[in-house]
């Protein structure tokens, strides 16, 4: 009896071993020497925020936060610390808070050249575990100092990008922020496997269009201040459902950045954006990335050039024909906010521009912004289908001299290659019979490209 009660032990244990480990998520020391005000409990109060994202498939508990800050000699007289939900890309309702925390560590981390001011790690060791699941998640934190030089957090260069930017607050003000860069941190405790198991969406796919630079941008302000809406395209293939679960673009602001948009999927009418398939109001990204100051032609000042990404957590299913994905930005702190635009081109057709909220829309002639849209592509052909342009008939091969051709489903054209990939020869869809006398002895490659968009290569050899 006490051997199987033993092994049964061991078999826990070693079950918890394998689903729950140690782990962390934040953001690591780069030595700047400058940090955010979060000074509470005098004349003025400061808050900070940071956001982390909780993977899917896992469960993260956690009792224990790191941060550095900015202070004097005196430790600490308290720690406000909060864990709170992401709302519209902004810090939202409290899921637990602590007041008056004492910090169970400050640890000196460097000195500074700034007087009065030091950089520690505070530890804070929260008063009960705290599990939370899938999702992105927010750390407000306010200390009060224990002498006069206040209390500051920690910032990580703007090279270094994790989650959302700079959140902070002053007084009862709501949640802002004009930085690019990280505050310094890391949430402790244990991930665990949550046995969610993604949906089976296809393959892997993404299109959109780039640029190796910032060039300019398509502005989301009128003269007189008002939103504009902006839309571009992109195109699902014949035969395809295509599962949007990611949309990123480029952004060139001035400051603040992008707290949240509305993202709307849209129909194609004519070439023109048409009617709203999919809407999401006041979107918050979940991911920001900052990529450098840069000058741009007509512009008295430097642009920050920014990628936002957004996450659609339930893939959005759109058949086979064109789209456009239209985004509505909610004003914030930015003067001024563009769509990164590119001279290289782009899929579809140009973007447009609408001033009355998509009743009507101008095209913006020749230009494309910067965009992609990530997925999965699933072939939506039936078996029928598949089998019935796969019977391509061709004999005999190897041949030496005529080569017969015929298939079930209609072809349009076919093309000859060598095996270096260069094109020998295109045959129209009358074609029944290929001459191979002229060619040398060698393997070759023949694509056939049918009405309905499919195409197939198939392996010719000529003796």
């Amino acid at each position: 009896m006490k051997k199987l009660l033993l092994l049964t032990l061991l078999l826990c244990v070693s079950h918890a071993i394998f689903y729950a480990q140690e782990c962390s998520y934040g953001t690591y020391s780069e030595g700047s020497a400058n940090g955010e005000n979060i000074s509470t409990g005098g004349l003025y109060e400061y808050m900070g925020a940071v956001d982390f994202d909780v993977p899917f498939g896992e469960t993260f508990t956690t009792d224990e936060i790191t941060v550095n800050l900015l202070k004097g000699d005196a430790d600490l007289n308290y720690v406000n610390v909060f864990l709170v939900t992401e709302s519209e890309g902004l810090p939202g309702d409290i899921i637990v808070g602590y007041t008056n925390l004492i910090p169970s560590e400050q640890d000196l981390e460097y000195t500074t050249e700034i007087e009065g001011l030091d950089v520690y790690k505070i530890t804070l060791n929260l008063e009960a575990e705290v599990t939370l699941e899938t999702g992105k998640y927010f750390i407000a934190l306010a200390a009060s100092a224990g002498d006069e030089n206040g209390a500051w957090w920690e910032i990580a260069s703007e090279n270094q990008t994790y989650g959302l930017f700079d959140y902070n607050k002053f007084d009862d003000e709501p949640w802002g922020g004009t930085g690019y860069y990280n505050k310094v941190f890391q949430i402790i405790g244990t991930c665990e496997d949550s046995g969610d198991e993604p949906a089976e969406l296809g393959e892997v796919c993404s299109q959109g269009n780039s640029s190796v630079t910032p060039e300019n941008g398509q502005s989301f302000f009128a003269n007189n201040g008002q939103v504009i809406s902006i839309a571009d395209d992109f195109i699902v293939a014949e035969n395809t459902t295509f599962n949007l679960t990611r949309f990123t673009m480029d952004a060139l602001l001035t400051g603040g950045g992008m707290h949240n948009a509305t993202i709307n999927i849209r129909t194609t009418d004519g070439n023109a954006p048409g009617e709203i398939l999919h809407s999401f109001i006041n979107k918050g990204p979940d991911y920001e990335e900052y990529q450098g100051y840069w000058s741009i032609s007509g512009y008295p000042f430097e642009l920050v050039s920014v990628r936002i990404s957004f996450t659609f957590q339930d893939a959005i299913a759109l058949t086979e024909g064109s789209y456009f994905i239209e985004v509505i930005p909610t004003p914030n702190t930015t003067d001024l906010l563009t769509w990164e635009l590119t001279s290289s081109g782009g899929i579809g057709g140009s973007s447009y521009t609408s001033i009355d909220g998509g009743f009507s829309w101008d095209m913006n002639s020749g230009s494309n912004q910067i965009f992609t849209v990530d997925g999965f592509c699933e072939d939506t052909l039936s078996v029928d289908e598949v089998s019935s342009f796969s019977t391509f008939n061709y004999f005999p091969n190897p041949v030496s001299d005529i080569l017969n051709v015929s298939a079930q489903s209609k072809f349009s054209n076919l093309e000859l290659y060598n095996v270096m990939g260069q094109k020998i020869d295109t045959y129209d869809a009358n074609t029944s019979v290929i001459n191979t006398r002229g060619l040398a002895s060698g393997i070759y490659m023949l694509k056939v490209q049918f009405e309905n968009g499919r195409s197939e290569t198939f392996e010719i050899i000529k003796k």
